[in-house]
Order: structure tokens, then C-alpha cells, then sequence
């Protein structure tokens, strides 16, 4: 029984001595990839940390802080190249504008209404507001702070008598209107300002309401000897923002914005000596 027993002690004592060389080994694996793998989640970690909120509010800031400026081709205050009177302003604006950007793209008159209306852009200027008009209509907020004025002149030609601004809605007269005005002129044909000019001097129509400060230079450079003009009415100018919680947030910003390039005399750099003009002088008897 004896001889018969050695042998299983012995290799019972074999297996435990393997047991005990191999533990240490394995436990050292074991730490070493708890290790690793407590490094890489705490590098991911921090990264994650370090870099996810600032960029994510680095881009809401620059969202939310740039405004889209649409501005319409109406030379010589807004030029297509981007350069006139109204683009200075608006970049006098900008330079107020501590805390974001302003951009300034230009367009057709009514492509750049539209691009407010569209979302493209946020603001459009100058705008003619209508005497029912305070801060807001059905569609736009209006920069409340007082911008400019357009003033309009009834071009009559010399020939004809009995017409004047009371009377020509009347169908007595042929009158014309500068284009995109109706909603300030009355629903009348519209003619291109060198167009319906050229047919007031002729005698092909009666008369033509525009804007007076653009219509007195051309009348001046065709050299237009046929044509008296009349006071027809003055509007105010404003600049337009979508009707949305943003928009009216942006019109509060650009109504500081006006009041700032008063204060700093940059409004009346740029603008006075063209106010100063935007006044009606009747013609020399």
C-alpha cells in the first residue's frame, strides 16, 4: 500500500509547485492590462474634456454673433463694387460691434427683400417705411432709431398744366411710377427712372414720381430741359429684419448700433452732407 502511494504524492506535489510558479506570472498580466486599459479611457477622457465643449461653443458664439447684411444696388448710396454711402454706414455699424461680425453682400433691390424674407440674410437697408408704420408689419421689424429719408418728387413735363400730387391717381393723366413703389405711390405702371424720365421730357407721358435725390442727378447728366418737378412726399428709412424672435433681437442690436455712430459722429460724417441735400427746393419760377 506504502509503495503504491509515492508515486500520487509525488505528483501531487508536482502539480502544486507548478500551481504556485505559475500564479505570480499571471497575476502580473492581469495588473498590467487593467493598467492599459485605466490609461486609455482617462487620455479619451480628457480629450473628450478638453476639446468637445469649446468647440462646440466656439461655433454657437460665431452662429450667433455674425449678422448677414443684404444690401440693394441703388448707386450711387450702394454701389455694386460695395462701396457708396450706405455701405460706409453699415461698416461704421460694424466697427461698433464689439462682441460679433457684420457682412455685407449686395443684390438686386428685389432679390435682397427676399433674402430676409428667405432667411438667407438677417437685415436689408435702407428700407422706406410707410407712414402706418411704427417698429413692425406683417412680415419685417424696422430699426426704430431715426436712419434717413427718402424725399419723392412728382417730374412733370413742362407742357402740361392741371396736374399735381392730389390729383394724379385720377385717370386723367398719364403718370408713371419708379419701380417697387407702389406700396408707397399707388398702383400705377412703373418705368425705369432713365426710361420714364425720357418720356416726361418728350411729352410721351404726363408725368413720373421718383426718388428725388437719384432723378435730379440724371436729369442733370441726359440734360433734360422738358421737365418741372413738384414736392410729392417724404418717407422715412429704415433697416428691415425678419419677424422672428431673432430678428427683433437684431433690430434692438442695430437700433444701439445707430445711436453709437451718432454719438461718435460717424453718422453725420458719412450722411450729412447728403441729408443736408435730401431737401426739397422748388423749382425757379
Amino acid at each position: 500500500m506504502k509503495r503504491n502511494s509515492y508515486p500520487k504524492v509525488l505528483h501531487l506535489l508536482l502539480v502544486a509547485f507548478l500551481i504556485l510558479a505559475l500564479l505570480p506570472g499571471c497575476a502580473q498580466k492581469v495588473d498590467s492590462s487593467v493598467k492599459d486599459n485605466e490609461s486609455k479611457l482617462s487620455t479619451t477622457t480628457n480629450a473628450t474634456t478638453k476639446t468637445e465643449p469649446v468647440q462646440q461653443s466656439n461655433d454657437n458664439t460665431a452662429k450667433g454673433n455674425v449678422v448677414k447684411v443684404s444690401l440693394p444696388i441703388v448707386p450711387p448710396l450702394i454701389n455694386e463694387n460695395k462701396t457708396g454711402a450706405i455701405v460706409d454706414l453699415v461698416k461704421a455699424m460694424a466697427a461698433e460691434y464689439k462682441d460679433g461680425e457684420v457682412t455685407i453682400d449686395v443684390y438686386p433691390m428685389a432679390r435682397s427683400i427676399e433674402n430676409i424674407i428667405s432667411g438667407t440674410a438677417d437685415c436689408h437697408c435702407p428700407y422706406i417705411k410707410n407712414h402706418n408704420v411704427t417698429d413692425s408689419d406683417n412680415l419685417f421689424y424696422y430699426t426704430t432709431e431715426e436712419f434717413g429719408k427718402v424725399i419723392f418728387v412728382l417730374y412733370t413735363n413742362k407742357n402740361v398744366t392741371g396736374l399735381t400730387p392730389e390729383n394724379v391717381k385720377d385717370g386723367k393723366y398719364k403718370v408713371q411710377i419708379q419701380p417697387g413703389h407702389k406700396e408707397y405711390l399707388g398702383d400705377l405702371p412703373e418705368a425705369t427712372i432713365e426710361s420714364g424720365l425720357q418720356m416726361v421730357d418728350s411729352g410721351r407721358i404726363d408725368g413720373y414720381i421718383a426718388a428725388m435725390s437719384t432723378c435730379d442727378q440724371i436729369i442733370k447728366a441726359m440734360q433734360l430741359k422738358n421737365i418741372k418737378r413738384q414736392y410729392y412726399d417724404t418717407f422715412e428709412t429704415a433697416i428691415i429684419f425678419k419677424k422672428t424672435d431673432d430678428g427683433k433681437q437684431k433690430r434692438d442690436l442695430f437700433n444701439t448700433l445707430i445711436k453709437k455712430i451718432k454719438e461718435n459722429g460717424e453718422y453725420d460724417r458719412i450722411m450729412g452732407e447728403l441729408n443736408s441735400k435730401e431737401v426739397f427746393i422748388p423749382d425757379a419760377e
